[in-house]
């Protein structure tokens, strides 16, 4: 069809095009408006406005042009309210930076409140103390409510009644109320609250924190690892329709309450203070063992998520089952495992966390990364105590990352080991053999895996011949139902090389990724 130049978009109904304009920042949604006289008023209409006047905060522009800047922006603001006046509005998002006054800034938040409201989206950078205007937490039509900035923006909680509240999002506020007892009773006035999601949020000088809702589905807390100073004393969650927990933080001196019946999925974060990990550490290295004080225990928590079928652990949480639980619950469900790794953490809790994974088919490594607390000494004593491994004809060590003989391996029903960032090398304690090793036996020793997946991430300067042959070496030790894939975006095999030992051979993926 030959529509030549004709204007397709200038002959839609203008509720479509309001509706095309509301994907747009207001700025240039009000910019269409010299386009022909027919688009003059239509802004007025728009459903939605997005505005920033964080642009018109550069230091290269100069104090008096910054300043010039943001009054034209307040008068902008003024005149798109003005224009649109009562019309029903469905989000508001406003990025914006104030001085002392607040005023104005409150004047258009409530005005936008009066025309009901479903979604609010406030960014306040402000060098004084901000308050939450408290109408906002009056809302009856509110569905999703996001406050962000600094820790001058502030919430005081004082009556709540947002019944249709779905979603609040909370990134680096603080409450008047430093007990946690303002932040309960947020919650509590959320009657429909479906997902809570908790950013910076510091609540380690809080006498307890409580996550009460019968209605939540996720919940996402995220604290920043920097401002982490000592333990929460009290953490509670009460959430028996929870599906999805992404929990990262300070482990707390105590759980009083870890209600998930529903849970499906979590990610775990929590982690020791800085001052325990060094503690802890210094005890490992001076080989005093693991009888470390605990100043928190997350058995109860871990006991609380137990029936999660999919877990991700960072880590700063492998660190945590070994100094801070007393018992690693058993997971009945669990089905998919994904442990994130570090140089200078042990895996010393390994052992028996896989072991309490009796139904475990899928095992991820986000890399093969762990801490040398079983080096080779060259004191006799020291070489007795730690696990050696010799290879057959070869007169170096390999070493293993856990102590004795891991003889749990060969029970484990894994049927799919993926390890992803494979060959990543972050430091001189990292080594490319010493992962492969790790590999061979995974193999050697898993007598149900079906599947080996290495997302490798190759070298700058990695011989490609070598690590074929690496890989293929690989291929002979594994059980002849074992189909090993190396998938990566530099290797150039793209045939399957067969051995004797196996009929699925060993393929070599170009640039793939994992999902």
């Amino acid at each position: 069809m030959d529509l030549g130049s004709k204007d397709l978009i200038s002959n839609l109904p203008d509720a479509l095009v309001c509706h095309i304009l509301s994907f747009l920042t207001t700025k240039d949604a009000a910019l269409t408006s010299v386009l022909a006289q027919r688009w003059r008023n239509l802004l007025a209409f728009v459903p939605n406005l997005d505005l920033d006047n964080s642009i018109y905060d550069l230091p290269k522009m100069g104090r008096r042009r910054r300043i010039h800047l943001r009054q034209s922006f307040k008068l902008f603001m003024d005149r798109v309210l003005a224009l649109q006046g009562n019309a029903p509005l469905n989000k508001f998002s406003l990025k914006c930076k104030i001085g002392s006054d607040p005023s104005r800034v409150n004047g258009w938040i409530l005005k936008v409140l009066e025309r009901g409201l479903v979604e609010l989206d406030l960014y306040i950078i402000s060098e004084y103390k901000y308050p939450l205007p408290p109408e906002v937490l009056m809302s009856k039509t509110l569905v999703r409510l996001k406050v962000a900035g600094t820790d001058e923006f502030t919430i005081d909680v004082g009556e709540v009644s947002l019944p249709k509240l779905k979603t609040l999002h909370m990134d680096d506020v603080t409450f008047g109320d430093e007990s946690g007892a303002a932040f309960a009773k947020l919650v509590s006035g959320c009657h429909a609250l479906e997902e809570l999601v908790m950013v910076k949020l510091l609540w380690d000088h809080w006498d307890s924190c409580s996550v009460s809702s019968s209605t939540l589905k996720r919940v996402t807390v995220c604290s920043e690892k920097i401002s982490a100073e000592e333990n929460p004393k009290s953490v509670s969650f009460d959430t028996p329709k929870l599906a999805y927990l992404e929990y990262t933080d300070t482990v707390a001196v105590q759980y009083p309450k870890a209600n998930f019946e529903s849970l499906v999925e979590a990610s775990i974060g929590i982690r020791m203070t800085p001052d325990q990990v060094f503690d802890a550490r210094d005890l490992v290295n001076r080989h005093y063992g693991y009888d470390l004080n605990m100043v928190g225990d997350a058995s109860d928590f871990l006991m609380g998520i137990s029936n999660v079928k999919t877990l991700y652990l960072s880590s700063e949480a492998l660190e945590v089952l070994i100094f801070c639980c007393k018992a690693i619950p058993v997971f009945n469900n669990l089905t998919h495992l994904t442990i994130e790794t570090d140089q200078d953490v042990d895996w010393e809790s390994m052992p028996n966390l896989l072991k309490s994974c009796p139904v475990l088919e899928t095992l991820v490594f986000e890399g093969l990364h762990y801490g040398d607390t079983n080096q080779c000494f060259d004191d006799e004593y020291r070489f007795k105590e730690t696990n050696k491994c010799y290879e057959k004809g070869a007169d170096r060590c390999v070493c293993k990352p856990w102590h004795g003989t891991p003889s749990w391996l060969s029970s484990m029903p894994v049927k799919i080991l993926k390890v992803l960032k494979f060959g990543e090398i972050t430091n001189y304690k990292d080594d490319m053999d010493k992962q492969t090793d790790l590999i061979r036996h995974f193999l050697e020793t898993m007598p149900n895996l079906e599947q080996v997946v290495l997302y490798y991430d190759t070298p700058i300067d990695g011989d490609l011949s070598i690590v074929s042959t690496e890989f293929q070496m690989l291929e002979k030790v594994a059980s002849t139902k074992c189909k090993i894939q190396v998938i990566s975006d530099d290797i150039s095999f793209s045939s399957t090389v067969r051995s004797s030992s196996s009929s699925y051979g060993l393929a070599f993926i170009k640039n793939t990724f994992p999902v």
